[in-house]
């Protein structure tokens, strides 16, 4: 009786911080679509408004050359200017299981003020494979003033202690720190 307690217990835990550490959606419908092309990933993001920005972002090593993004989410847009997205990967396995479970994944901005989409910032944040490891709570978008803040347990430039990132998005979609 006791071990079911422990064990319903652990469960629920585990579900509670995984929920807690995703991004915040927007709550405008987007439409994101997305595959693998060798190390690029392509993005297509179809807003409410019906326009379609496709675009290939990069990837890194600690992700699989032929993984195709586990989840796509968009987190925050600039009317006109830029969208804000996080897309996931599982990571490259290591030897002795490691990070066979893992994930990877990165915070992007892309700009969709002019004829092209382009992306203006990226970051890793969170990555089993470089041990960075994003704060419960660890993305705010803050549209009235253009701002994104994120916060790290672990951060992805401080290795090993908790960082904090300030971005303010411009109306050309280009990131200013």
């Amino acid at each position: 009786m006791r071990i079911a307690f422990w064990d319903n217990l652990l469960i629920l835990t585990s579900l509670v911080v995984a929920l807690a550490q995703a991004p915040l959606a927007l709550s405008a419908p987007h439409a994101v679509h997305d595959s693998s092309e060798g190390s690029k990933s392509r993005l297509e993001i179809r807003t409410q408004e019906g326009k379609r920005y496709v675009l290939r972002v990069l990837r890194d090593s600690t992700v699989p050359s032929k993984s195709q993004p586990s989840q796509v989410q968009v987190v925050g847009e600039l009317k006109g200017s830029a969208i804000i997205v996080v897309d996931s990967y599982r990571s490259k396995p290591g030897g002795m299981s490691y990070c066979q479970a893992g994930y990877e994944r990165f915070l992007r901005v892309i700009s969709v003020s002019s004829k092209a989409p382009k992306e203006t910032f990226r970051v890793k944040i969170d990555s089993c494979r470089e041990n960075i490891e994003l704060a419960s709570r660890g993305i705010e978008w803050s549209p009235e003033s253009s701002t994104l803040r994120i916060r790290w347990l672990l951060g992805p430039s401080t290795k090993g202690t908790p960082e904090e990132r300030t971005v303010q998005i411009g109306r050309d979609g280009k990131p200013s720190y």
